[in-house]
C-alpha cells in the first residue's frame, strides 16, 4: 500500500493539485463552490478517460492485460472520488437551499419530476454518482476474490456506462446554459479517443493479436 500511495497517490494526487491551482488562478471570479464542482468534474473526466484506454493500449502494446492492475484501479479510485466530490458539490451552485428544485418542478399541485434539459442533466448526474459509489466500494482485493474475477470485472464494465452518461449529462447542462463550446472542444474529443482506443482493443481481442 505504501508503494501503491508514492507510485499512483501521490503522483496522482499532485498533479490534480496543480491542474486545481490553475483552475484556481484562470477562474478568480468563480466562488469556492462553483470552482469546485468545476474542476473535479473536468479532471475526472480526464481520469476516467485515460483509466478506459489503458486496457486497449496494453493490447497495442502486447502487454498483459489482466482483469485489474493497481494502476488502474488506484487511477480510476481517484477519479471516480473527485467526481463523487463533483455531484456533492454540484448541488450547491444554482439553487442552494433548494436540492430537491434541481430533480423536481413545484407545482399548484405539488411536485413533478423535472425533465427539462436541466432536470435531465442532473438525473443523469445523480445516476452516474450512484454508480460510481458502488463502483469505489468494489474496488478492493477482498470483493475482488469474493466476486470472482468474473463477476468483478463485470460490474467494473459499468465505467462504460459512467462515462455515456457523463456525456449525456454535459450536453444537457451546456444546452441548459446556451454554451456548447466545452462540449465540442473537449467531451466530443474525448469520447473520440475513448471509442477509438476501444475498437482497437475489441479488434485485437477478437483477431487474438492482443495480448493478455
Amino acid at each position: 500500500m505504501i508503494e501503491r500511495f508514492k507510485k499512483h497517490y501521490f503522483i496522482t494526487l499532485s498533479l490534480v493539485f496543480i491542474t486545481g491551482i490553475i483552475f484556481y488562478i484562470r477562474s478568480t471570479n468563480l466562488d469556492a463552490v462553483t470552482l469546485i464542482t468545476q474542476s473535479t468534474g473536468y479532471i475526472s473526466i480526464i481520469l476516467l478517460t485515460f483509466s478506459l484506454t489503458i486496457g486497449p493500449i496494453n493490447l497495442i502494446l502486447k502487454r498483459k492485460n489482466p482483469v485489474s492492475t493497481y494502476f488502474r484501479r488506484d487511477l480510476s479510485i481517484i477519479g471516480g472520488s473527485l467526481a463523487v466530490i463533483h455531484s456533492v458539490a454540484g448541488l450547491f451552485v444554482h439553487l442552494r437551499g433548494k436540492t430537491w428544485l434541481y430533480f423536481l418542478n413545484k407545482t399548484d399541485q405539488g411536485f413533478s419530476i423535472r425533465l427539462d434539459n436541466f432536470g435531465l442533466a442532473n438525473y443523469t448526474g445523480l445516476i452516474s454518482a450512484l454508480i460510481i459509489i458502488l463502483l469505489l466500494i468494489t474496488s478492493n482485493d477482498y470483493l475482488l476474490k469474493k466476486l470472482k474475477p468474473y463477476n468483478w470485472k463485470n460490474i467494473q464494465r459499468l465505467s462504460y456506462l459512467i462515462f455515456f452518461l457523463t456525456l449525456v449529462h454535459c450536453y444537457f447542462y451546456r444546452i441548459g446554459k446556451e454554451h456548447l463550446n466545452i462540449f465540442y472542444w473537449l467531451y466530443i474529443p474525448v469520447f473520440i479517443i475513448v471509442l477509438t482506443f476501444q475498437i482497437i482493443g475489441i479488434c485485437l481481442r477478437l483477431t487474438g493479436k492482443g495480448k493478455n
